[in-house]
């Protein structure tokens, strides 16, 4: 009786071990988005622009929620990052979460830094604050032929723009 016991609580504890080990090993989709990823995280952490052709089609659009219009193709990413990294010479980049699904990355980014450059916007180029931010989005990457082809950028500006002294003034009432 206590050997078969025994024998049930170790083939459980084997079963259990296994099954968190599948779970834990990803698949196809998420192999491919990794591999991509840390290419990404190259590109933005240490400004290697030079993977902009291998990781983005050359006509790639690319909207983010702080700009009105997209950045179109490899110019247009290019121009897009060199203003980022610009504005935040130390940025730290990091995807704490990413689901993969045949053509789709949907990643959940954190991004800090000093603005300690210039920051390009709509209406002209602001100074630089010298104030910390630290901001969390989310991006929608759309591949082909293993190259982001589309990407949606989704971010609280407010929540980059107040920490560097901008403050929200509702219109006057009349």
């Amino acid at each position: 009786m206590k050997k078969t016991l025994v024998f049930i609580c170790l083939m459980l504890l084997f079963c259990l071990a296994l099954s968190a080990q599948e779970k834990a090993a990803p698949g196809a989709c998420e192999k491919k988005a990794q591999v991509l990823l840390e290419k990404v995280l190259e590109l933005w952490n240490k400004g290697n622009l030079a993977l902009i052709p291998e990781l983005y089609c050359a006509d790639a659009v690319v909207m983010t929620s702080s700009m009105p219009e997209p950045y179109v193709g490899h110019e247009g990413v290019r121009k897009w990052i060199e203003n980022t990294r610009a504005m935040l010479p130390d940025m730290a980049m990091t995807f704490p979460e990413v689901i993969a699904q045949g053509d789709k990355i949907a990643t959940v980014w954190t991004l800090s830094g000093t603005n300690t450059g210039p920051m390009v916007m709509p209406g002209g180029t602001m100074p630089p604050s010298g104030k910390k931010v630290s901001i969390t989005g989310l991006s929608i990457d759309y591949l082909r032929d293993g190259k982001f082809v589309k990407e949606v950028v989704v971010f609280n500006l407010l929540e980059m723009l107040m920490p560097m002294g901008f403050s929200l003034n509702p219109p006057k009432m009349e």
